[in-house]
This record gives C-alpha cells, structure tokens and sequence, in this order.
C-alpha cells in the first residue's frame, strides 16, 4: 500500500491517480493503432477517446459515490476528488461507452464499430487501473489463508484489517488481460459490427462474477449475490445476445470493407 507516490513542495501525487493517468494514455494510444484496421482516421479516434474517458470517469464517480453516499454527505468536497481513488467500474463502462457512441456519430464513424475498437484498450486500461487499486488501498480482498503465497497484507489503516488478504485487484487484471485476447480474436474475425464490443461485455461481466467471489463486500447481498454480481449477470445476458446478432439487426462488416 503507497497511496502517495511523491511530493512535490505541499503537493502530493496519489499513486491511484497517476496510474489513472497511465492507463488512460495506454489505452488511448492502443485505440488509435487499433482502429487503423477498420480504416479509422486516428485523430478522430483519440478524439472519440478524450470523451469517453471524461464521461466514463464522472459516470464511474458517480456509480461509486451513490454507493457510499453517506460518507460523501459528511464532506462533499470529496465527491470531486479522483485521486484517492473511489470509482465503480459498471459506471465507467456505461457512461464511458455511451459517450464513445455519440462521439462517434459526431465524427461520422459508425457507432458499433468504434465501439469494437475501444473494447480491447478500455479492458486494458482497467487492467492498469488494478495496480493502482492495490497501491491505494481500496477495491480488496476477502481475508484468506496465511499459507497462500500470494495473499496481500496491508499496513495498519483506518479501513483496513491487517490481515491476509485475496490480491483481488490482481486478480481482475489477469483477467482483463485475458479477456484482451478473446475480444481481439473476435475482433480480426467478425462477421458485424459490434460483434467484438459485445463479447468483451459478456467476457467482463464473467471476470467480475467471478473476483466477487474474491473481494470484501462491503454491503448486504441481494439473493445470495452481490450489487456487482447480479449487474455481471446482466452484463453477461447482454453481452451473449449482442454477440450472437440478437439484438437489432446485425450490421455486416463486408470482407473487403474498410470504411467509417
């Protein structure tokens, strides 16, 4: 745990924020080198970029803060401040694509196509915000066996018992990275648009089932699952549909077609 990376003067760089940073320049630039091969012009790619990631992390703030909004109620300054951390993931991933849909109709590129081509660089990028997650803090495992080789003991902190704990953050970032290779392979062979956007939905909404398991849950399940758990089914449910042509009718990525 280093939620401060450095300081400068009486200025301190949280480490969570400066992965963020990271993260969002990777994915970014892997978005541009990706849509070069559906013939997108890369400048309205980082442009498509630039307000998916500034809607994406309000849409992701704002998901997290309804969840906890009696601690922000005490100080609502709070709300504002990214850099200690505290974004919910399903947020950023309906905000954030909501807003690459409508930049995309703005620079004239068809929408479930610049979808396809930020689903790989968004899984990355939360990838890369996992490792700022352990360095924080915050999104962590359920307490585990001392004997697990990998278990994760946080120092004496307010929120945190200092005990063992699943590297759940990693966990997930495995995962996503996995799930990289996936949405890439049905990337390069789809047969419609939209078919590699609704597979990484599907892959996501498994990933995150799956480390619910993992993490400490901080509110009361709902029918057994968890808050998380139950939007990862949806996810699931609509990811399948979509990737299967079930939802709408299916726009046809021609076998020499390399256009907006």
């Amino acid at each position: 745990m280093h939620p401060i990376l450095f300081s400068v003067g009486g200025f301190s760089v949280h480490s969570y924020g400066f992965v963020m940073a990271v993260a969002i320049c990777v994915g970014v630039l892997y978005a541009m080198h990706i849509g070069k091969k559906r013939g997108l012009d890369p400048y309205d790619i980082s442009y498509v970029g630039l307000w998916t990631v500034i809607i994406g992390l309000l849409g992701a703030r704002f998901a997290y803060v309804a969840q906890h909004i009696d601690n922000y109620l005490q100080d609502p300054l709070l709300i504002m401040n990214f850099r200690r951390g505290g974004i919910a993931i399903q947020g950023a991933l309906l905000f954030g694509f909501t807003a690459t849909a409508l930049s995309c109709k703005h620079y004239g590129i068809k929408m479930l196509n610049g979808m396809d081509v930020y689903m790989s660089p968004v899984l990355l990028g939360m990838a890369i915000g996992r490792i700022g997650c352990v360095m924080q803090g915050c999104c962590y495992g359920s307490p585990c066996s001392a004997s697990l080789p990998w278990a994760i003991t946080y120092p004496e902190a307010l929120h945190i018992a200092c005990v063992p704990r699943h590297p759940s953050q990693i966990y997930e970032a495995l995962l996503d990275i996995a799930l990289i290779f996936l949405v890439n392979w049905v990337f390069r062979r789809a047969s419609f648009y939209g078919q590699a956007f609704w597979t990484g939905i599907a892959g996501y909404g498994v990933v995150r089932f799956i480390t619910e398991f993992f993490r400490e849950c901080d509110s009361a399940p709902v029918l057994v699952l968890t808050l998380a758990q139950w939007a990862a089914v949806l996810f699931i449910v609509l990811g399948v549909l979509g990737a299967m042509g079930k939802l709408g009718t299916p726009d046809k990525i021609a076998a020499n077609e390399s256009v907006k």
